[in-house]
């Protein structure tokens, strides 16, 4: 049997309109050589079963899965990647919209970069009708350089609100993921885990980041406008939430060269986030 180029992920569960618009998005990519892992969380809605059956039958390059129970979110989504069998492989989310040139961009700027591992784009929130409420600075900033120490740092320091939580959704080269699948997928849910794997990710290997592309996050609001936030240190990981957040960094960096600065980056974060709060407070 022959491989296609990519390997496309996507868990999904009790959204058939969304997940018909996802569908409509990726089979338009301009980028044809991929295979479409539909992992469907024992949705109740028989809607998502009879899409996902049409959808197959009518493009062979969609392969459905529909699980006897619901194993839930996590699970559902570490299992779309077990069955992936190619070159390159992404994760997608059942609401999400990505554009045209998405796949054939991250192909592209792999293929040309052969030290970098990932590859992501720039970022929008959309509300549930589509329309655009929020913008990010550029995601730029999260490109590796030659001072990897320096990255993480940064990416640690990073605000939760601004959107590093997103880099998950990069198109990589698959087998760089398959060590931190197989360590993941027997840990448990905490908050922030996405933002945990990223970063165990960004340990390891490189991640190179176009800004003149842009993927759509849905948030699930009918809300016009989206706020914008001038002090993001606002508005970060919730304080009950803190150890379980901060520990799943400490196992992330565990194995690597940068596992004590991720201990004393935690630190000094934690320190300095208790203080700015203490004095926004006053």
């Amino acid at each position: 049997m022959r491989v296609p180029m990519v390997s496309i992920g996507l868990p999904t569960f009790n959204r058939p309109d969304l997940l018909a618009s996802v569908l409509n998005n990726l089979g338009s990519q301009t980028f044809e050589d991929f295979e479409l892992i539909i992992s469907d969380n024992a949705s109740s809605d028989p809607g998502v079963r009879s899409l996902c059956e049409g959808a197959a039958l009518l493009d062979s390059r969609i392969r459905y899965i529909r699980q006897p129970e619901n194993r839930g979110a996590l699970a559902n989504f570490w299992f779309v990647h077990e069955l992936a069998c190619s070159p390159f492989f992404m994760w997608a989310a059942d609401d999400d919209l990505w554009p045209k040139d998405f796949i054939a961009r991250g192909i592209a700027a792999l293929n040309s970069n052969s030290r970098s591992d990932a590859w992501f784009c720039q970022m929008e929130n959309i509300n549930s009708r589509g329309q655009v409420i929020r913008a990010y600075p550029s995601f730029n900033r999260f490109t590796s350089t030659s001072f990897r120490s320096v990255d993480l740092v940064k990416f640690l320091w990073e605000p939760e609100v601004m959107g590093k939580a997103n880099l998950i959704y990069s198109l990589y080269r698959r087998h760089t993921l398959a060590p931190l699948v197989r360590d993941f997928r027997s840990v448990e849910w905490t908050w922030g885990l996405d933002m945990a794997f990223v970063y165990a990710y960004l340990c390891r290997h490189r991640i190179v980041v176009e800004d003149d592309i842009v993927f759509k996050k849905r948030m699930d609001t009918d809300n016009e406008v989206h706020a914008p936030i001038p002090f993001p240190r606002q508005y970060i990981y919730p304080w009950e939430e803190a150890e379980s957040y901060f520990r799943s960094y400490l196992a992330a960096a565990r194995g690597t060269r940068y596992a004590v600065l991720t201990a004393a980056t935690l630190r000094a974060r934690w320190m300095f986030d208790v203080c700015y709060h203490r004095v926004r407070q006053h």
